[in-house]
């Protein structure tokens, strides 16, 4: 017996013995005021996102100077004019027997163009050929707001793709909406141009991604999932591809004897279900406790408060996809009917709103200490 326990192979079809005892618990307490959140797929399917149009997205493929990129500028008939030179801090180039010109906002094209001017107008009778070219680029700082796990300021490698850009601060949420990730790139003029580019379609289609350069300065603003927009987005996908955070962290709240209770925390790769919870547990565990019944409790920021969800894990089994949904960071797994309705009772007396996560993990924290000590007083 002790060999068939290290045996993963016995785990497997242990956690799939111990699964249907679920099926015989009654429903739990009643949750009062607590909402509960529902399973994929099930909103009004009228979400039809903003498409990609590249005639509309010409000046967002336009690489425009500024301070840290170099040029090479060539005067084929007259050398002495040709230059190399870094943009300063001041935005500017020195320029052979010119002088100081701005070249801050332009493009390589634009500076031909006025340094063509400059020669005509000061030493030649006609405009000489002229070329400029980039010899390199400066760095890339963007602000990453929005529906990412790590939203602040970055600095990028050049023409670093926006889907590369999104691995390196985390990740996106569960919330996220990849359909519509907004560009805005301000301009010297003060004007402010937009683009929204749709990631999640040529992901699921196969396509290749839209042709986007970001470039410094730019603010990328990952949108959020609203309600009666999530029919056709499988956020089970999300969840395992490199656009998603790739880990999450769960915690498992079961009762120990004789009374008691413990929390064990566990990190799972995203997109794993309460299921996967169940095969992740040590053997020594799943052992320990009687199943009854399986609930994840999610701490809503807009609603300060827990929402709850009661499963059948032998209808997921069975393909529900309603009983057997994705978990998402720091969501608390109770198993135990009784167990369950402790915890919404501890939570029914805090008079203080949960109004940060830090404060949903206190909750969990302090229950299992005074539940082991058969003490009722939170925060």
């Amino acid at each position: 017996m002790k060999k068939l326990l290290k045996n993963s192979l016995f785990w497997g079809m242990l956690s799939v013995l111990i699964i249907p005892q679920i099926a015989q618990a009654q429903s739990p307490p009643s949750l009062g005021t607590l909402p509960s959140f529902t399973g994929i797929d099930n909103a009004p399917k009228a979400y039809s996102p903003p498409e990609y149009n590249p005639k509309n997205s010409q000046q967002f493929n336009v690489y425009r100077l500024d301070v840290g990129d170099g040029i090479s500028v060539i005067v084929p008939d007259f050398p002495d004019f040709g230059f190399a030179s870094l943009i300063n801090s001041e935005g500017n180039v020195q320029v052979p027997l010119i002088g100081t010109i701005n070249v801050v906002g332009l493009t390589t094209l634009e500076v031909e163009n006025k340094i063509k001017l400059e020669l005509k107008r000061r030493y030649l009778k006609e405009e000489p050929k002229v070329s400029v070219s980039l010899l390199g680029n400066r760095p890339t700082q963007l602000t990453i707001l929005g529906e990412v796990i790590r939203p602040g300021f970055y600095v990028v490698a050049p023409n670093a793709p926006l889907t590369a850009v999104i691995g390196i601060v985390g990740g996106s949420t569960p919330r996220a909406d990849l359909r519509s990730v907004i560009v805005r790139r301000p301009l010297v003029d003060g004007t402010i141009l937009e683009e929204t580019v749709d990631l999640y379609t040529p992901l699921i289609k196969g396509e290749s991604l839209p042709n986007f350069r970001l470039q410094g300065g730019d603010t990328i603003i990952v949108s959020k999932l609203e309600l009666g927009q999530e029919g056709g987005y499988d956020r089970r996908l999300i969840a395992r591809t490199n656009l998603a955070q790739p880990t999450i962290t769960v915690r498992v709240l079961f009762p120990v004897d004789p009374s008691g209770s413990t929390i064990r925390n566990l990190v799972l790769p995203n997109g794993s279900t309460a299921i996967d919870v169940a095969a992740s547990l040590p053997t020594v565990d799943a052992l320990r406790y009687k199943v009854e019944d399986i609930s994840i409790l999610r701490f809503d920021p807009a609603k300060r408060g827990i929402i709850v969800q009661s499963l059948n894990p032998v209808a997921g089994i069975n393909g529900d996809l309603s009983q057997n949904i994705p978990l998402e960071d720091q969501d608390v797994i109770v198993v135990s009917r009784t167990l369950l309705g402790q915890v919404l009772a501890a939570f029914n007396t805090i008079t203080q709103p949960l109004s940060e996560i830090l404060r949903f993990y206190l909750f969990f924290n302090q229950f299992n200490n005074n539940n082991n000590n058969n003490n009722r007083n939170f925060f």
